[in-house]
């Protein structure tokens, strides 16, 4: 009677045109993965970044950082923002993902580093050291949408050999333009 029945089954698949073995178009992914590079180097974290930026990539923006990233904010936004003072990578994750909701629909967005020196600490540590420009046009009428500064990171290569961003300081200039420690502060709120 078993077989009767798997008999039936295989012969309404036949009628029915379905070929169970034939192959199919792939899907989708689910989220685009945008350029990024597997970091095997500090310099591609460093451009990693810079490309989750341009592309307004949250997912390319984290998986550059590693999971005990340590923020150093401004002086001043340190004494100004309580935030702050439990700054992880979770906070960095939101503030990013608060950024690029506002900025989504918007076009033009970049992150500029110059005067760069990328110095090697241990062979498995280099400090980047630049002056930034960061542009992402948001809708927030209140915040600005470009800040400048001078930051430090602290690139590490992991156990996998996979470098990450580990430590971050952030630096004003002195310029008329607010640095990126008060971007974070204000996507935050």
């Amino acid at each position: 009677m078993a077989s009767r029945t798997v008999l039936w089954c295989l012969l309404l698949m036949l009628a029915s045109g379905c070929s169970v073995f034939s192959t199919r178009e792939p899907e989708d992914p689910l989220e685009d993965t945008g350029n990024f590079v597997q970091p095997d180097t500090p310099e591609q974290v460093v451009d990693n970044l810079q490309q989750a930026v341009l592309e307004l990539n949250t997912l390319n923006y984290r998986r550059s950082m590693a999971e005990d990233l340590v923020f150093e904010p401004t002086a001043s936004a340190s004494a100004r923002e309580s935030v702050f003072l439990s700054w992880s990578r979770s906070q960095e994750e939101q503030y990013f993902s608060a950024l690029v909701a506002a900025a989504s629909l918007n076009t033009g967005h970049s992150l500029q580093l110059n005067d760069r020196t990328l110095t090697l600490l241990d062979e498995d540590e280099f400090v980047l050291d630049a002056t930034y420009v960061l542009t992402v046009n948001h809708r927030r009428t209140e915040v600005p949408t470009q800040v400048q500064g001078r930051l430090q990171w602290l690139l590490r290569q992991g156990p996998d050999g996979l470098w990450a961003l580990v430590e971050w300081t952030d630096q004003e200039l002195g310029s008329s333009q607010p640095p990126w420690s008060d971007l974070k502060a204000e996507f935050m709120k």
